[in-house]
C-alpha cells in the first residue's frame, strides 16, 4: 500500500507540532496568569469538538472520498496552530485579561481538535480500503509509529527552542501541518467513495464497537491526563522555573515517544490478535503509571511514563483495528470515526478530572490512570476469553 507513506509523513508533521506545544503549555499557562484547570479546559473543549466531528468526518469520507477530508483536516490544523502561535507571541509580551487569553486558547485549541479529529479515522478507513483484515493491525501500527516519531522529534525541539522564548517553538512548528496539506494534495490519489448518503448510518452505540470504544476512551483519558499534568508535576515536585520545566518536559515526552515507537514497531511485525493486544497493553500501562506516582526521582518518573507509553502503543492499533474489522466495508469510515469519538470523550473528561484532583494531591491523577488501566485489562481479558469460546 503506497499511500501508507504519505499518511505516515502527515502524522509525523501534525503530531510533532502538537507535541511541541505540550512541552510549553505548563509554562505558558503560568506566564499568562492562568490556572491549571484552564489548561484542562482548553484540552477538554478540543475533545468536545473531536467527539462531535469524528463520526461526521468518518461518515463524510465514506461518501465523498478519503482524500478531500484528509486535506481539509490537515489544512484546518495548520491554520488553527498558526493563529495560536501569533496570539501566544503577543500575549507573553503584554498579557491580556485572563478571560481573553482563555477565550483565544479555547478557540485555537478547539480548532486544532476539530480538524485533527478527521485525520486518524479517515487514515484508518483508507488502510481498511486497501488491506485485508489479517494485515490491518500491522499497517495501523505503522501509522501509529509515525505518530510516535512526531512525539519524539516534537518535544525536545520544542523544549530546546523555548530557551529562545516560549513562542519560538510555536512559530517553528506552525508550518509543519501546512507542509502536510501540500503533500497530501499533490501525492494522495483520488478514489471513488465507498457508499452514498442513502446508506443507513452506523449507530453510535453499535454493540459491535462497545469494546474498542471503551478501550479508546480509557487510553485517551490516560494519555491526556499525563500530558496535561506533567508540566505542573515537574514544576511542583522538582521546584524548577518555567523554562527549565519546559525543557525537562520536552525531553521526557521525547523518551515517551521513543518508547511508543518501539512498541508500534513490535506490533507491526507481530501476528498477535488485536484482542490479545488489548489486555497486554492495558496491564503494561498499569505498571508504568504505578511507577509514576511512586517515583522519587526524575529517572523513575521517566521510566514509568515510558513503560506506560509502551502499553498505550500496543493498545492503539488493537482497538483501531477492531473498529474497522468488526463492520462492513461501507461502514468503516463511520466506525473508525465512532471509536475516534470515544477517544474525544476521554479528552474531555481526562483533563478536567485530572487537573481538579491534582489540586488535592499531585500524584492523584497518576493513581487514577493506573486504576483505569487495571479495569481495561480485566475487561479485555474477559473479552478475549469470550471470543475464544
Amino acid at each position: 500500500m503506497k499511500e501508507i507513506k504519505i499518511l505516515m509523513i502527515v502524522n509525523v508533521l501534525c503530531i510533532s507540532a502538537m507535541m511541541a506545544f505540550l512541552a510549553v503549555v505548563g509554562p505558558i499557562i503560568r506566564e499568562l496568569h492562568l490556572e491549571e484547570w484552564h489548561a484542562g479546559l482548553t484540552v477538554a473543549i478540543a475533545g468536545v469538538l473531536w467527539v462531535l466531528l469524528s463520526r461526521y468526518w468518518g461518515r463524510k469520507s465514506d461518501i465523498v472520498g478519503r482524500k478531500p477530508i484528509l486535506v481539509i483536516g490537515v489544512a484546518g490544523v495548520a491554520i488553527s496552530y498558526l493563529v495560536l502561535a501569533i496570539f501566544i507571541d503577543n500575549a507573553i509580551i503584554s498579557p491580556p485579561a485572563v478571560i481573553v487569553s482563555l477565550f483565544i486558547l479555547i478557540l485555537t485549541r478547539g480548532g486544532i481538535g476539530a480538524f485533527y479529529s478527521a485525520i486518524t479515522p479517515v487514515s484508518n478507513a483508507l488502510i481498511a480500503d486497501h488491506i485485508e483484515k489479517e494485515k490491518r493491525t500491522g499497517y495501523i501500527a505503522k501509522l501509529a509509529a509515525s505518530s510516535g516519531i512526531g512525539m519524539v522529534i516534537g518535544p525536545p525541539i520544542g523544549g530546546y527552542l523555548a530557551n529562545f522564548g516560549l513562542s519560538t517553538p510555536l512559530y517553528t512548528f506552525a508550518i509543519l501541518p501546512l507542509l502536510g496539506t501540500i503533500a497530501l494534495y499533490m501525492i494522495l490519489p483520488h478514489e471513488k467513495p465507498v457508499t452514498t448518503e442513502k446508506t443507513p448510518i452506523l449507530k453510535v452505540f453499535d454493540e459491535r464497537l462497545r469494546i474498542p470504544m471503551f478501550a479508546a476512551f480509557i487510553t485517551m483519558f490516560s494519555i491526556v491526563t499525563a500530558q496535561v499534568c506533567l508540566g505542573f508535576y515537574i514544576i511542583d515536585k522538582f521546584g524548577l522555573d518555567s523554562l527549565k520545566a519546559a525543557e525537562m518536559t520536552g525531553y521526557i515526552l521525547a523518551c515517551v515517544g521513543f518508547s511508543f515507537i518501539i512498541s508500534q514497531i513490535l506490533v507491526s511485525k507481530s501476528k498477535i490478535e488485536a484482542t490479545k493486544l488489548l489486555k497486554y497493553g492495558a496491564f503494561i500501562g498499569m505498571v508504568g503509571y504505578i511507577l509514576v506516582f511512586l517515583m522519587n526521582s526524575e529517572l523513575i518518573l521517566t521510566l514509568g511514563l515510558c513503560l506506560g507509553a509502551f502499553g498505550m502503543g500496543i493498545l492503539f492499533p488493537a482497538y483501531q483495528t477492531l473498529a474497522v474489522n468488526l463492520v462492513k466495508k461501507e461502514e468503516q469510515g463511520a466506525s473508525a470515526g465512532t471509536v475516534s469519538a470515544a477517544q474525544g470523550i476521554g479528552m474531555i473528561i481526562g483533563p478536567l478530572a485530572s487537573t481538579i484532583i491534582y489540586k488535592l494531591d499531585p500524584t492523584a491523577p497518576f493513581i487514577l490512570v493506573s486504576l483505569l488501566f487495571f479495569l481495561l485489562g480485566i475487561i479485555s481479558f474477559k473479552y478475549d476469553r469470550k471470543e475464544r469460546c
